[in-house]
């Protein structure tokens, strides 16, 4: 949320917070990952290893979505120091962006009895966000055509649109792990 929100409004203040959630979930992921590499050495039960290697892809893809949600909130730096702005339309989209979001968030960090239901949403959401991304782009460049936006800014903007698309592919990988974990309950 504040990654996409230090992008809209170009106000870099938001990258300490951002920057201190990475740097903990990085620290949270190799201490998770190596203690699952330890363990899994001496894991005899085949379903056990498949529970193990779930939370160590679970683990790694959170971390991928932190640095995804970094380099959103490093692009506001630059727009900062730049003095770029969005169009009206661009910002739209940002909203849109950061609604979709922080809706899977919260499907990946529920905990409850629509967990598994809502889990199973999640691919139809990564879709949307494919299809979000494809249109944003088109128009992104119709706005350069009409010469609507500088040059810099539909850069950092297709930068942004990247790294949208992937926290959806890694939001995708985390639904698929948790719901073979919650299956095999």
């Amino acid at each position: 949320k504040n990654s996409f929100t230090s992008f809209l409004y170009g106000e870099s203040k938001w990258r300490s917070t951002v920057e201190k959630r990475e740097d903990c979930i990085d620290y949270l992921n190799g201490e998770i990952s190596s203690y699952i590499s330890r363990i899994m050495t001496y894991e005899k039960n085949e379903r056990g290893g498949e529970l193990f290697s779930a939370y160590f892809t679970i683990t790694g893809n959170i971390e991928r979505i932190a640095d995804h949600a970094m380099n959103i909130c490093g692009y506001s730096s630059i727009l900062e120091k730049k003095k770029i702005q969005l169009s009206q339309e661009a910002q739209e989209e940002i909203i849109a962006m950061q609604d979709i979001c922080e809706k899977l968030m919260e499907i990946l960090l529920q905990d409850d009895d629509e967990a598994l239901n809502d889990l199973r949403k999640v691919p139809s959401i990564e879709q949307k966000i494919d299809d979000m991304t494809e249109t944003y782009r088109g128009n992104m460049l119709r706005r350069i055509k009409a010469g609507l936006c500088s040059e810099e800014g539909c850069i950092l903007y297709s930068e942004m649109l990247t790294d949208f698309e992937r926290i959806g592919d890694h939001a995708l990988n985390i639904s698929e792990q948790l719901l073979a974990i919650y299956q095999a309950r």
